[in-house]
């Protein structure tokens, strides 16, 4: 049986999916009204399984986003996730979610996607910031570190 690992928009959808379910913490405080509440509540008793991202894993996903330009679009709740995808890795593990920075990371890890309504993403991306004041190529921040102004994501190239 296929691991799954659940972004909240499951919960939040109603989406009903079959396997071995796995989720994150970070999830349940994404969750802000009733319904979505308590279908993760349900899906916890019927045996969805809760767990933190091991720390290695999370390292991992947070080198590559940087390597990708994706790290300051991907919240901590994503991370995890992905991390949590990659630590079961080899056991036909999809991530389940149709947030496109997860299924731009998920593509570059090499974790499977399970869309939910959208149609997902077609291009692996790959990005980098340029300051608007100088237009230089900025790799980590939101501030350029040069003349002050406020950075900007640019595609850098589809693989």
């Amino acid at each position: 049986m296929s691991k799954l690992v659940l972004d909240s928009m499951v919960f939040i959808y109603g989406f009903r999916v079959d396997g071995d379910l796995i989720t994150v913490p970070d999830v349940m405080n994404e969750l802000k009204d009733e319904k979505s509440i308590m279908i993760f509540e349900l899906a916890k008793d019927a045996g969805m399984k809760v767990e933190q991202a091991e720390k290695h894993y999370v390292s991992l996903v947070e080198k590559e986003a940087q390597s990708t330009g994706d790290f300051d679009s991907l919240s901590r709740t994503d991370i995890h996730l992905l991390a949590k995808a990659l630590q079961y890795l080899g056991e036909g593990t999809y991530i389940v979610s149709d947030d496109y920075e997860i299924q731009n990371m998920a593509s570059r890890l090499g974790v499977k996607v399970k869309k939910i309504i959208q149609k997902g993403i077609r291009d692996v991306l790959i990005w980098e910031k340029h300051c608007i004041g100088c237009n230089r190529c900025i790799k980590n921040g939101n501030t350029c570190p040069v003349c002050g102004s406020r950075l900007k994501k640019k595609l850098k190239r589809k693989e």
